[in-house]
């Protein structure tokens, strides 16, 4: 992609996995890119690489999206720092696994008020930015929102709405000029996956990662596991000219996980 140098975006949760491939992402493609997480090492970590390694610079802002007084505080730092806002990257947000009855109010709270609640503050500290820039948000929600799990009830039912959300501020997108979309990963191969995985051999017996996660693969009838790079790609091509009648929109990148039509 050319002629976006210049042009700011943010990120949340942008230290690790799915969020620091977006960031390497688009700033290989001229972007200068916020990102943000809790973490500090990691966080400047990638901070760093990013920018050593050529195309838009890379800033990294500490913050926890449950304190809600923080979208307010990085919005505010990074509209300081850099002078614009053109792209929100909704995707700070990992969610307790279990069932009903695995589950405790404090997990469904610590769930609801980074993933979902995080969002929404994102969003609302940096929508008159991205107005004025015509800017865009995407949101990373995830292939639960259509493909509901017994064993991941706080990511399903988050997903869930925030699918819902992703439509109604399409609404409002249509009219202040902010393009909204979300992305659906499902099963993307990082460092909390392999931890699955090697749950899955022991619970099971299998005698490595490789035949658990060939099971995966049955179990999900997927043609593949996901890469934080698939990912990235999507959201490189969503943050493009070539994209700009795609609005509204809730894309699966699952390998073929959600049968539903």
């Amino acid at each position: 992609m050319t002629g976006v140098t210049g042009k700011v975006a943010v990120i949340s949760g942008g230290s690790r996995g799915i969020g620091k491939s977006i960031a390497q992402r688009l700033a290989r493609d001229g972007f200068v890119v916020a990102i943000a997480a809790r973490g500090d090492a990691d966080l400047r970590a990638t901070a760093t690489a990013i920018s050593q390694a050529g195309g838009g610079a890379a800033s990294p802002y500490i913050v926890d999206l449950r304190d809600a007084a923080s979208a307010v505080r990085l919005i505010d730092d990074v509209v300081r720092d850099h002078g614009r806002l053109d792209v929100l990257i909704n995707n700070a947000g990992a969610t307790h696994r279990g069932s009903l009855l695995d589950l405790d109010d404090d997990d469904w709270l610590d769930g609801f008020a980074l993933k979902f609640h995080g969002t929404i503050r994102l969003t609302r500290a940096a929508w008159p930015h991205l107005a004025r820039a015509h800017g865009q948000v995407i949101n990373i929600v995830g292939a639960l929102s259509h493909t509901p799990s017994d064993q991941a009830m706080i990511g399903s039912t988050i997903c869930g709405a925030l699918t819902n959300l992703n439509k109604a501020l399409a609404e409002l997108g249509r009219r202040d000029k902010v393009r909204v979309n979300a992305v659906n990963p499902g099963w993307i191969d990082t460092g909390r996956l392999a931890r699955h995985l090697a749950e899955i051999a022991e619970r099971e017996g299998l005698d490595s990662e490789e035949s658990a996660s060939a099971r995966l693969l049955e179990d999900l009838k997927i043609t593949r596991l996901g890469t934080p790079g698939d990912i990235a790609g999507l959201i490189g091509f969503l943050v493009s000219e070539a994209a700009s009648f795609i609005h509204g929109a809730s894309i699966d990148i699952d390998g073929g996980m959600t049968k539903g039509i």
